[in-house]
């Protein structure tokens, strides 16, 4: 008795099938480290419809009519991740959010300029000028 099909074994089109998953698991993968997105971060928060997008237009919509008293505005930076990319805000990054830290800046003053060099004073007549000393050192 001939068996027609195979049994115990995966398919040539099951096979064919995982390995397109796969493929298309990694193009996403590509697709999200070339354009700076995590895209299956996106995809996930779509597919279980978590509240973070609401809560972030919520939170923009609060914080552009409340203005800082001691005008301590850009003082109080944190470090979040909202749609999966990391973002450094002062308004966006709430204590709500799980990932937020607060970030210490440092004020630098930047790159300054070099010190002109004081004009060195004329050679004295005592005193022959280093041209000369060289001038004579190759006439001799």
């Amino acid at each position: 008795m001939q068996m027609k099909y195979q049994r115990g074994e995966v398919s040539l089109f099951w096979a064919a099938v995982v390995v397109g998953v796969v493929a298309l698991v990694c193009m996403g993968g590509l697709f999200s480290m070339r354009y700076e997105r995590n895209f299956f971060a996106e995809a996930w928060t779509r597919f279980t419809k978590f509240e973070a997008g609401k809560a972030v237009q919520q939170t923009q919509k609060a914080a552009e009519g409340v203005a800082r008293p001691d005008g301590s505005a850009g003082r109080d930076i944190r470090k979040c991740m909202i749609n999966g990319k990391v973002v450094y805000s002062n308004i966006e990054c709430d204590a709500k959010n799980a990932t937020t830290r607060k970030v210490q800046l440092h004020d630098t003053q930047g790159i300054e300029a070099p010190k002109a060099l004081q004009a060195s004073a004329p050679p004295s007549e005592g005193q022959p000028a280093l041209r000369d000393k060289m001038i004579e050192k190759a006439v001799q």
